[in-house]
C-alpha cells in the first residue's frame, strides 16, 4: 500500500514508519526539511521524504503531494506551543487542510491521531483544538479511523525520560497538584501496531478508539515506580497547582522551551483514563505493562 504520512520524523512517527516498512508499505513522509529526514530514513526500505508543511502549504499543494497514494496517516501534533504556529494552526487548521487535500487527491483512507481526553466540553485548549480537528475528519467523505492515545511511553518519550533525568541529578521530583491525576500510559509500539493494522481492517472505518495501557496510575505512582526501577530514593514534593500555574507563566517569558505550560497544568488536574477493551479486542492486542517497560529500560 502507498501511504502518505505526516509526523513521520517524530517520536511516534519513527516507530510507525519502521512497522510500515517491515510490512512492505511504501511511505511518503511529509517533512519541513527533507534532507535530514532522508539521511535518517536510509535504513528503511520504502520510505521517501517529501518537502511540505501542513501549516504553510495550501490544500492544492498538499493534494499534489498525495496523488496516487492509497492512504493518509495524520500524526502531526504538538504539546507545547512555544516556537510553533500554535494548537489551532497545527491541530485544527492543519487537519482541515489534510482532510480537504485527501478528498481532492482522491485518497479515501484516512487514519488520524487525536488524544485521550479530547471532547466537546474539554477544559484544556490542547483538547479543544484536537476535538475541532476530529470534527473535520468525521464530517468528511473519507474512510476514517480516529485513535485517541493516552500518554505514550517508549525509548524516546519526553515524559519518563525527563523525570528520569531529574532523578539522576536532583534529590527530589515535583508533583504538580500533588500528582493525584491519573494517566493510563501505553507503549509506543502498541499504538503504532494499531495504526498499521487499521490500514487493512475495513471494520475499523468510522470508528474512534480510546487507547490506554492495561492499568491506570496516578502521576505519583508512576514516578515512584520510575525511581524504584532506577534503584534510587527520591523525595516526591507537592507543587501546588496555583504555584505551578505561576511558574508556567514565568517559564513562558523565557526564550527556551518551557518544562511545562499552563495548559499542561490544566490537563494534569483531571484523570486521563479509558476502557481499553474496544481497542484490545479490535486489534487482538495485549498491551505491554508499564512495570515491565520500566524494569527493562531503567532497571539497574
Amino acid at each position: 500500500m502507498k501511504v502518505f504520512l505526516t509526523g513521520g520524523t517524530g517520536y511516534v512517527g519513527g516507530t510507525l514508519l519502521s512497522l510500515l516498512s517491515l510490512a512492505g508499505h511504501e511511505t511518503r513522509v511529509l517533512s519541513r526539511d527533507p534532507e535530514p529526514a532522508r539521511q535518517r530514513l536510509t535504513s528503511m526500505s520504502g520510505a521517501f521524504p517529501v518537502r511540505g508543511d501542513i501549516t504553510e502549504y495550501s490544500v492544492d499543494q498538499l493534494a499534489e503531494l498525495m496523488k496516487k497514494q492509497d492512504a493518509v496517516i495524520h500524526l502531526v501534533g504538538i504539546i507545547i506551543e512555544k516556537g510553533t504556529p500554535g494548537f489551532e494552526a497545527v491541530h485544527t487548521e492543519g487537519t482541515r487542510r489534510m482532510v480537504a487535500a485527501a478528498e481532492q487527491a482522491g485518497v479515501k483512507r484516512f487514519v488520524h491521531m487525536s488524544a485521550l481526553g479530547t471532547r466537546e466540553n474539554a477544559v484544556a485548549r490542547y483538547h479543544k483544538s484536537k476535538f475541532a480537528a476530529e470534527q473535520f475528519v468525521r464530517e468528511s467523505d473519507l474512510d476514517w479511523t480516529i485513535f485517541r492515545p493516552s500518554i505514550i511511553f517508549g525509548e524516546n518519550d519526553e515524559f519518563l525520560n525527563t523525570f528520569a533525568g531529574i532523578a539522576r541529578m536532583a534529590p527530589a521530583l515535583p508533583l504538580i497538584g500533588g500528582g493525584s491525576g491519573k494517566l493510563q500510559p501505553i507503549w509506543v509500539e502498541d499504538v503504532c501496531r494499531c495504526f498499521a493494522q487499521s490500514l487493512n481492517m475495513p471494520e475499523t472505518i468510522g470508528q474512534t478508539y480510546d487507547m490506554g495501557g492495561d492499568a491506570a496510575y496516578s502521576i505519583k505512582e508512576i514516578l515512584s515506580m520510575l525511581v524504584g526501577a532506577m534503584g534510587k530514593k527520591r523525595l516526591l514534593v507537592n507543587l501546588p497547582t496555583p504555584i505551578a500555574r505561576l511558574q508556567a507563566k514565568l517559564f513562558n517569558l523565557l526564550p527556551m522551551k518551557p518544562p511545562f505550560t499552563e495548559d499542561q497544568v490544566t490537563m494534569l488536574g483531571e484523570d486521563n483514563v479509558c476502557d481499553p477493551v474496544p481497542m484490545t479486542d479490535a486489534f487482538g492486542l495485549t498491551p505491554r505493562t508499564l512495570e515491565n517497560y520500566l524494569q527493562d529500560h531503567f532497571g539497574r
